[in-house]
């Protein structure tokens, strides 16, 4: 056997000494010596010798006698049993039990009552023996052969990767072969007339079977299948077979046949020097469409030059269903996009260019007036001037948006180019008061066709100035907590001159905790503040032991009304609303967060929470999304949901998990979702079932039950928990 194994302490040399007798000690070590010098005389002086330790030795000229605590020792194989003969005329040991044979690494141990082997440990046979690979695998034989050190050949074998118990004999499953040959080299197990048992009853059987080893962690063979029934594509199943292509590469390939559909998954991966790339898709024919259905999604990473980092993820589907009748996608619009980027300590660049298809039945009219290509570069950076306070950043931006419509405003395209440069500081006075300031000066550039509302070429000059002053005030209480509270205070001036163009990247603003005290609420260029303005805040925190939780109240204020915002974002008009957000966390498990927008009339119009129960048997979360409708952000309808999520464990191996999706507007759940799991050491039982409720021209309401049976060992990726049984 060619691995190695950890080998147990060895017994201390004075004890082994004490127990010769004075006449026999000479004859003994000669003995222990002689043996181990016979290999020697057949081998390079590069392979290992053999030892042998043992409580007695005796010698006879002929036969070595070793019994007790008997050890042999070759490299980093280690055999250990109560009695060995060795014949010096035949060069055969023959042992007695309880016999343990390991090696260094712990990739694999024998266990058998009897043996006759070499002295090299590399061919012999084992009666009533036990082979355990990486403490994983358990194969138990009537006779087990070593031969040339790298196969293990065992007959009339049972093998499995559950655990036995006394008062459960019969493990979940198991393996039955009249012989089993175990590859030492290629970490492969050869099955002959192999029966597939669960709980001791026949299920399958093969002439012949071939799977990897524990210890092999990419090798050719089937997957976990998967049994499926849906509303849509019927009942059916998956078999995934993985395929190695060398060390850096591998396919994997699924088949999925239903009752409504013939499918064929495929997955690539490839491993790079500087990066990584994975190929996903698909293709079907199903009784939903005619013709072939098919996907691609394609996802790489890779490390250039000086520090950049090139990414892709291009998605592509030949209709807007396809991803959600399968379930590989869900969501409303499918991107694809490269990245560019590169962060240093005082320099950014990040870049990336979008393709949008929308997902939407609603989008399909309006599809050509939406921007499918979408573009987006920028580059900072930071100076610390020695002679001037405070710190300076200068960059340059660009973006560009295109449609495919050729209509007048519907066919809107621009490409904007901009360049900016900003100065900040801060300094501390009097009783802990801390100021704030800020200067920024933005240019962008218009390049703009087909919106005869709007000139072709316009250039605008943005100038902004603010302050900001706080009072942070600390203590201490008396368990021990820390405690915020913090007063704060902003003005603000800005001004734009220049032509006006329309609004495509600032269309959705969130007013929140992030942006309460800045003029840079847009998260475009299209759009910035100006005018005068004030926004005025308190926070609180507290930091303690046993919970932390936090306050923030603020509201914006201004000379004119800004109607540049949408009514939903809280910030129309010269008042904004009260924005409120809290969150609490204690150490029990429970946590709590929300975020809200009110009126002066107490109305809100923009609320957030969730909470969330974590405890070491259970988790338990809930959300609330509340939104009015607001035409500028393309919302017809309040959106007002509920959600729900958790998990719990029923037993040492049984866990459920669960999910709720409710629409308040439309008065009915839009998901649902329930999964069971088994998972032991040998055995994973997963059942999920799932419910869509979505009913357009694309898509109809779709059921879904998936079941899949993993065993240990055999590419499920189980943990080893040891339970037996069920």
């Amino acid at each position: 056997m060619d691995k190695d194994m950890t080998a147990a302490p060895k017994a201390p040399l004075s004890r082994r000494a004490q127990t010769l007798r004075a006449p026999l000690t000479a004859l003994a070590l000669s003995a222990a010596l002689s043996m181990a010098a016979l290999p020697a005389m057949t081998q390079t002086a590069s392979e290992p010798s053999t030892a042998l330790m043992a409580d007695s030795v005796s010698f006879d000229g002929t036969l070595l006698i070793a019994s007790g605590a008997v050890e042999v020792l070759r490299g980093d194989t280690r055999l250990t049993a109560t009695r060995i003969t060795f014949n010096q005329e035949t060069g055969a040991l023959s042992i007695e039990g309880p016999i343990r044979l390991t090696q260094a690494d712990g990739a694999s141990e024998i266990l058998a009552s009897a043996a006759e082997i070499d002295t090299e440990l590399k061919n012999g046979l084992l009666l009533s023996a036990r082979m355990v690979i990486d403490r994983q695998m358990q194969l138990a034989a009537a006779r087990l052969d070593v031969v040339e050190g790298r196969y293990t050949r065992l007959e009339k074998t049972v093998a499995s990767t559950c655990e036995v118990c006394a008062v459960r004999p019969v493990p979940l499953w198991e393996i039955r072969a009249s012989e089993v040959i175990h590859d030492n080299e290629t970490h492969q197990l050869y099955f002959t007339d192999a029966h597939l048992r669960i709980v001791d009853i026949p299920v399958f059987w093969l002439p012949h079977l071939r799977v990897p080893d524990p210890t092999v962690t990419r090798a050719n063979g089937f997957l976990i299948p998967e049994i499926r029934t849906d509303s849509t594509l019927g009942t059916g199943i998956e078999v995934p077979y993985f395929i190695t292509l060398g060390d850096h590469r591998d396919l994997t390939v699924a088949p999925y046949l239903a009752t409504n559909t013939t499918t064929l998954n495929l997955r690539y991966r490839q491993a790079f020097v500087h990066g990584d790339l994975e190929l996903n898709g698909a293709v079907s024919s199903d009784d939903t469409r005619d013709g072939l259905r098919a996907y691609l999604f394609a996802e790489g990473n890779w490390r250039l030059d000086n520090g950049m980092k090139l990414g892709f993820d291009l998605r592509a589907t030949s209709d807007i269903a396809y991803l959600l009748d399968y379930g590989y996608f869900d969501e409303d619009y499918l991107p694809s996009k490269v990245t560019l980027s590169r962060y240093r300590e005082d320099e950014a660049i990040d870049g990336q260019f979008v393709y949008s298809r929308s997902l939407r039945d609603s989008d399909l009219a309006i599809e050509d007036t939406l921007p499918f290509l979408l573009g987006e570069f920028s580059y900072e950076h930071l100076y610390d001037p020695a002679r001037l306070p405070g710190q300076l950043s200068f960059g340059i931006t660009a973006s560009t948006s295109y449609r495919d419509s050729e209509d007048d405003i519907d066919g809107y395209d621009v490409l904007r180019l901009g360049a900016e440069g900003r100065w900040s500081g801060s300094t501390v006075f009097g009783p802990g008061l801390k100021l704030e300031n800020a200067a920024a000066l933005y240019v962008d550039g218009y390049l703009q066709q087909q919106y005869s509302a709007y000139e072709n070429h316009v250039t605008r000059l943005t100038g902004s100035a603010e302050t900001r002053l706080s009072w942070p005030l600390t203590r201490s209480t008396a368990s021990g907590a820390s405690e915020l509270l913090e007063p704060l205070l902003q003005l603000g001036w800005s001004d734009s001159t220049g032509g006006d163009v329309p609004n495509t990247d600032s269309r959705f603003v969130e007013f929140d905790e992030g942006n309460l005290l800045t003029l840079a609420r847009f998260p475009g260029a299209d759009r910035r503040d100006t005018g005068l303005t004030a926004a005025a805040g308190l926070r609180f925190s507290h930091y303690g032991e046993t919970s932390d939780y936090g306050l923030t109240l603020g509201r914006v204020l201004s000379l004119e009304d800004h109607d540049a915002y949408s009514v939903a974002s809280g910030l129309s008009g010269q008042s904004s609303d009260w924005l409120l957000g809290a969150g609490l966390r204690f150490q029990n498990g429970f946590a709590a967060n929300t975020r809200a927008l009110i009126t002066e009339d107490a109305e809100i119009t923009k609320w957030e929470t969730r909470l969330d129960l974590s405890r070491p048997r259970y988790t338990i979360g809930s959300s609330y999304a509340y939104v009015i409708a607001d035409a500028a952000e393309e919302r017809d309808t309040d959106l007002n949901e509920f959600g729900f999520d958790g998990s719990v464990k029923l037993a040492q191996n049984w866990s459920a998990t669960a999910q709720y999706l409710y629409d308040f507007n439309e008065d009915e759940a839009t998901r649902a979702g329930l999964g069971l799991q088994f998972q032991n050491e040998c055995t994973r039982l997963k059942l999920e079932l799932s419910r869509r409720y979505w009913d357009t021209d694309s898509l109809d309401p779709t059921t879904r039950v998936a079941f899949s049976v993993g065993f240990g060992a055999f590419g499920s990726g189980t943990q080893k928990t040891g339970s037996c049984a069920f």
